[in-house]
């Protein structure tokens, strides 16, 4: 939705023409390492809005002379940048990349995925809009929020005249999203990354006892602020064996399986309340406690 508000603005023929975008400009450019896949690859979702993807440098480093260049296209629509930890090499500025994309007059969309926690910080680089998850870290049902230009959200509105008409959320997710807004509100973001760090800590003094593991910490790469805990077995096969233990128990615990190949187990404690933080860890201790 957001890339087809930057093709057609709040133009009521342009909206009902897509996915056709003759008479509109249609490339987006992205970094090649933030072509991310969150189930489905984000360069569908482009072209869900009849836009074409253009990919900027390569997986390893996009320099923003590159994506300069890319920009000076006259049929460019916008300029995609994604925040996740799925994203790969050293990360892109994006307070430069904005600024070379505000100074060709085009807009800048960030997809922030599941960093509503630093919504400040990605509008603060200039960004033209913003897009997080509902239903992550804000625990809301399944939603997504739209921040930013407020010419560039009423464009983002005007596609529930269009393509976007097939991807509204539902009345108990607007309730449900309202409810979770109010909640973050009230909160203390400092309290809350304090907590998460407690619960890491906390965790790793709990593994140290356990045999046939190592655990360390791993900061959120994309510089959300929390951490991670990753768990080190001595082999892919004593990682996929303990993850299967671990999905196969009651209740099922699931870890992120993105490591096993190099025999880590990565857990994420956000969600988890210290009931659930001493059931996790007792678990995996007595996966791993010889017979």
């Amino acid at each position: 939705m957001a890339v087809a508000a930057a093709m057609t603005g709040t133009d009521q023929a342009k909206i009902a023409a897509l996915p056709d975008t003759r008479g509109m400009p249609s490339r987006v450019v992205i970094p090649n390492a933030h072509v991310v896949n969150y189930g489905h690859p984000i360069l569908t979702d482009i072209r869900l809005a009849g836009a074409t993807p253009i990919q900027v440098g390569d997986p390893a480093a996009c320099e923003i002379a590159e994506l300069d260049a890319a920009l000076a296209h006259p049929e460019t629509a916008c300029l995609l940048l994604v925040s996740s930890r799925l994203t790969q090499g050293p990360r892109v500025d994006f307070d430069a990349a904005v600024s070379v994309a505000h100074r060709r007059g085009i807009p800048v969309i960030i997809e922030g995925a599941a960093h509503d926690i630093r919504l400040d910080e990605l509008l603060d680089t200039g960004a033209d809009l913003v897009l997080v998850s509902a239903h992550k870290y804000l625990a809301a049902p399944p939603a997504g929020l739209m921040i930013g230009r407020a010419d560039y959200v009423a464009a983002c509105r005007a596609q529930e005249r269009g393509i976007g008409r097939g991807m509204k959320a539902s009345k108990e997710a607007l309730c449900g999203v309202l409810a979770a807004l109010e909640e973050r509100a009230s909160s203390h973001r400092d309290t809350w990354r304090d907590e998460q760090a407690c619960k890491v800590a906390w965790f790793l003094d709990q593994m140290q006892a356990v045999p046939g593991l190592t655990a360390s910490e791993w900061p959120d790469p994309s510089q959300a602020p929390f951490s991670r805990v990753v768990l080190q077995l001595d082999s892919p096969e004593h990682a996929t064996a303990l993850t299967q233990a671990l999905a196969s128990g009651r209740p099922a615990i699931r870890v992120m399986e993105h490591a096993l190949a190099h025999g880590q187990i990565v857990l994420e404690l956000v969600p988890l309340d210290n009931s659930e933080l001493h059931l996790v860890a007792s678990r995996i201790a007595d996966a791993l406690r010889p017979d």
